[in-house]
């Protein structure tokens, strides 16, 4: 499990994520893409849990699934279907956690966000519309609840450079926090680490 965040304001939307991927016997690797971008359809979002289930690429097929030109909710029950398959009987043993997806889509008039869950293929999701100078700050995954809150007012105002720097600073304390766990136990998995990644998508302009 990793850690991502969404963040959204009037000068558009970030999405970041840590890269760490983690396997049985606390093997982990650090080159994870976890957040990402559709220009054309003006979408970002981040997301995490199981990633690579018996052989499938759960990332790459949540990101081929979400390229469908179809309603979002519709999108939504196919990730359900897919991750509750592949994460129903876990060979491995125990519970392999929820899937997590943070997304942001700028229509005209303003954003719409998702806030989903998907855990023994039940989907869980909340949609927010935001409204002009309304602003929204979301996260989940590994510890998250011991993260340090955020009002989102502290968001509204800020300029889409300031926006992005404040996503990157939060996974990087994250990170850190996932660290001085291990520094205090070292028997904790520390499933949070790598290098911090970020999408974004200004108002009106493409994702970059």
């Amino acid at each position: 499990m990793s850690y991502i965040c969404l963040m959204v304001n009037d000068a558009g939307a970030v999405a970041a994520a840590d890269s760490r991927e983690t396997f049985p016997a606390r093997v982990h690797l650090d080159w994870r893409q976890k957040c990402f971008s559709l220009p054309e359809q003006r979408l970002i979002w981040a997301c995490c849990g199981p990633t690579l289930r018996y052989g499938v690429d759960v990332l790459r097929a949540v990101r081929q699934i979400l390229r469908a030109d179809t309603p979002m909710e519709a999108r939504l029950e196919r990730i359900a279907k897919l991750v509750g398959a592949l994460t129903r009987v876990n060979l491995v043993g125990g519970d392999p956690g929820p899937f997590c997806l943070l997304a942001a889509q700028w229509e005209e008039g303003g954003f719409t966000v998702w806030d989903c869950q998907v855990r023994r293929g039940v989907l869980t999701h909340h949609r927010t519309q935001l409204r002009p100078g309304e602003a929204l700050f979301l996260h989940a995954g590994a510890w998250h609840r011991a993260m340090p809150p955020l009002d989102p007012d502290r968001l509204k105002g800020l300029s889409y450079e300031a926006l992005r720097a404040a996503a990157q600073e939060r996974v990087a304390l994250a990170i850190q926090k996932d660290e001085q766990r291990l520094a205090q136990n070292p028997k904790h998995n520390q499933t949070i680490g790598g290098r911090v990644r970020c999408v974004g998508l200004r108002v009106k302009e493409k994702a970059v």
